[in-house]
């Protein structure tokens, strides 16, 4: 698997691009913002979208999907309890990036502890509510895609609708601190880090 990575939107959100090297199927996860950027990326590479990957139902993650949708035809993917998000402009909070927005069905929903095949690339979903009430993590080998749940150096915030500060540090220490301190993470803002880093630089889990 080779991941592109590519920094969209006003808050700076994470969009990543993993694809197969063998086959160039790829995956979009968070596709935040700026569609035609990252088609732009898409087509450079000769990629084949075939699944788009969403880690929670917040506006910064999610305003590019009905444009790559669109572009692609590829399923979107997205737990059932942030699905709701998609519908409603407040509380995807997209009413206050001053883009208020709603967005269509997604095709399917991820469940905690699924394991999948998509684009030939083996992926393991995980509930970590805190951040919203449906955030997941998404695993393909010794890699995280972890939204919004920890940073480097950091945690989600709380304090927006459907956070919880103790919920999303339980979801940290079962989901994200029980893997191999190498596994890599890649959070939906700032710069990648690793389990082992977090779990000793981490001010949040100590």
């Amino acid at each position: 698997m080779k991941i592109l990575a590519l920094e969209v939107g006003m808050i700076g959100t994470n969009c990543y691009i993993a694809y197969n090297e063998n086959t160039n199927e790829a995956v979009v996860v968070d596709p935040g913002d700026e569609g035609t950027q990252i088609m732009a990326v898409v087509n450079k590479h000769h990629l084949k979208v075939v699944a788009i990957f969403v880690t929670h139902g917040h506006g910064d993650h999610i305003m590019a999907l009905e444009d790559v949708r669109e572009a692609t035809g590829a399923p979107v993917y997205i737990s059932q309890e942030d699905a709701k998000l998609l519908h409603n402009s407040t509380g995807n909070l997209s009413t206050f990036l001053g883009k208020a927005r709603s967005f269509g069905e997604p095709d399917e929903f991820f469940t905690d502890g699924e394991e999948l095949t998509v684009a030939g690339m083996p992926f393991k979903i995980y509930a970590t509510p805190g951040h919203t009430r449906g955030g997941v993590c998404i695993q393909s080998g010794d890699v995280v895609f972890c939204g919004d749940t920890v940073f480097a150096e950091s945690i989600g915030r709380t304090d927006l609708p459907g956070g919880d500060y103790d919920t999303i540090l339980q979801s940290i220490k079962d989901k994200i601190l029980t893997l191999p301190d190498e596994t890599k993470l890649l959070p939906g803002h700032g710069p990648s880090t690793t389990v082992g880093w977090e779990r000793r630089r981490n001010p949040f889990l100590q």
